[in-house]
């Protein structure tokens, strides 16, 4: 199956213009179509009335399609933005941890020098001492220069670990997400996530970090619930280790979890999921999930550096039988 790589804004864009032209067509079905021989000329009253009356099937019958027309674009838009902005998140968490060990790491190795100099023990003017630490980021915003943004918040506390961090996503065509995630001492944390859909989510969770040499091992318990606009409402439970090199940058985690809540129909269902990630120094990450349903079937995702693959099984608890999924 080919990589895919989709333009969700020009999507959404051609959505919004279905829904202004089935706008314009509906007025023109329902506007005012009996015209006085004075305003109109003797004759064209007549014809006007007859020409509406003609068409008005094939101007009712526009507007369902354009409706149908705004509703896949929108949808698909809306599902690949979902997607897309929920990596960009992760990656802005992880960016403010990362960044919060190399300010804490050089501002240690900073103050070590600061008072091996107060004690004599080394040349302050040593060409090769360590530089001072600088100011520490607060916020982190990309543009790609059509009017879409990403812009990521951090406070930080008196040890330099992250205390808050928001990070809202927003589009030229109006699509928006927004989470906001607190960390306190204990290691639990609290956030909240609105996505493309409108759906909240709120997430409570444990995470504790210990350290071994150069590697940082992370196990993260969670609990999240989501209600979408409409009143319904899914709980999902897991687990994330993770294993973290410091020195070269490395980083692999996997998380089980599940989920109850309404399926597509409106129906009460179970999935366990699945999902493995690999990121290496020099960014390139891959991103496996498996989610696995009552009976026994399921979809498996590859995101790799931005681009996706998806495949669908009868036997996805044995983690077999894929084929490609088809598109719907």
């Amino acid at each position: 199956m080919p990589d895919i790589v989709v333009d969700y804004e020009l999507l959404n864009q051609v959505a919004q213009k279905a829904s202004s032209l089935k706008e314009q067509v509906k007025q023109a079905r329902e506007s005012n179509q009996n015209y006085t021989t004075e305003q109109v000329g003797g004759g064209v009253s007549y014809a006007i009335q007859a020409y509406y009356e003609v068409w008005k099937g094939s101007f009712k019958r526009s507007e369902e399609k354009l409706e149908q027309l705004h509703n896949l674009y929108e949808g698909v838009a809306r599902g690949w933005a979902d997607w897309d902005f929920r990596l960009a998140g992760e990656a802005g968490k992880q960016e403010a941890s990362l960044a919060a060990d190399l300010y804490r790491t050089q501002k240690e190795i900073w103050d070590d020098w600061q008072e091996a100099v107060a004690k004599g023990y080394v040349d302050p003017n040593d060409p090769h001492a360590p530089k001072p630490p600088g100011e520490r980021e607060s916020q982190w915003s990309t543009t790609d220069g059509h009017g879409n943004t990403t812009t990521t918040t951090y406070e930080y506390g008196p040890d330099g670990k992250p205390t808050k961090i928001t990070t809202t996503i927003t589009t030229s065509s109006g699509l928006t997400s927004t989470d906001t995630t607190n960390y306190h001492a204990d290691g639990t944390y609290d956030s909240t996530a609105t996505d493309v859909y409108g759906n909240v989510t709120t997430t409570t969770g444990n995470s504790q970090t210990t350290e071994s040499g150069d590697h940082k091992n992370t196990t993260d318990t969670f609990s999240s619930t989501t209600k979408t606009p409409d009143g319904k409402q899914s709980t999902t439970t897991g687990t994330t280790t993770s294993d973290y090199n410091s020195t070269t940058g490395h980083r692999d985690s996997s998380t089980t979890y599940t989920t109850t809540g309404p399926d597509d129909d409106g129906n009460e269902q179970t999935v366990h999921g699945t999902t493995t990630s690999s990121l290496d120094v020099n960014g390139h990450e891959v991103i496996e999930t498996i989610e696995v349903h009552e009976d026994g079937s399921g979809t498996r995702t590859v995101e790799t550096d931005g681009r996706k693959e998806e495949w669908t099984s009868d036997h996805a608890d044995q983690n077999s039988g894929w084929v490609p999924k088809e598109d719907d």
